[in-house]
């Protein structure tokens, strides 16, 4: 090999190093205590932690899990759509009511609902105490960044309704329309 090559590809294997690592599930378990998060950093929306429990590169891209804690009465997200993956919400505390295209649902403590890529969907917090929820994401890839960039769309003041949007987008889902009534 001649030299030039064998430095080009010596430095183009360098910097695909940590896409590489990155691709790979790690081959031992792992534990995340309760209110902690393998994200690299701390995600909130107003005041409602979303820590990831698995990320998606602990899964090469199948699939992302987090639990979203303290969230209030009235906490909801806008009615929207997501092109390219699915969503498990599994209710842990409280009630939330849950809009899949034209139908609404009631969840509690315990209750599952299955969000297909392409069903609009929307949900709020319907309970007087604070509620929690595990939510899984498939395919998983990028899926942390896809909430972190939301998270800083929700500002003190509300919502950057176009940051959203841009983000959203960024992640092939789209806003539909306003949060539920």
């Amino acid at each position: 090999m001649k030299r030039r090559n064998f430095l080009q590809n010596a430095v183009v294997s360098t910097a695909l190093l940590p896409t590489l690592a990155q691709a790979n599930p790690p081959k031992k378990g792992f534990k995340v205590a309760a209110l902690e998060n393998r994200y690299k950093e701390h995600i909130l929306f107003g005041n409602v932690p979303v820590d990831f429990k698995l990320l998606s590169t602990d899964t090469d891209n199948q699939v992302s899990i987090f639990i979203a804690s303290n969230t209030p009465k009235g906490f909801g997200v806008p009615l929207h759509v997501h092109h390219t993956f699915d969503e498990f919400f599994c209710i842990i505390t409280g009630e939330f009511l849950f809009q899949l295209d034209n139908e609404r649902f009631t969840l509690k403590a315990g209750d599952t609902i299955f969000v297909p890529r392409g069903v609009k969907h929307a949900f709020k917090v319907t309970s007087e105490e604070l509620a929690s929820n595990l939510v899984a994401i498939l395919p998983g890839k990028g899926m942390e960044n896809y909430f972190s960039e939301m998270a800083k769309a929700v500002t003190p003041q509300g919502p950057d309704m176009a940051a959203m949007q841009a983000a959203y987008k960024k992640y092939d889902s789209e806003i539909l329309g306003p949060p539920l009534d």
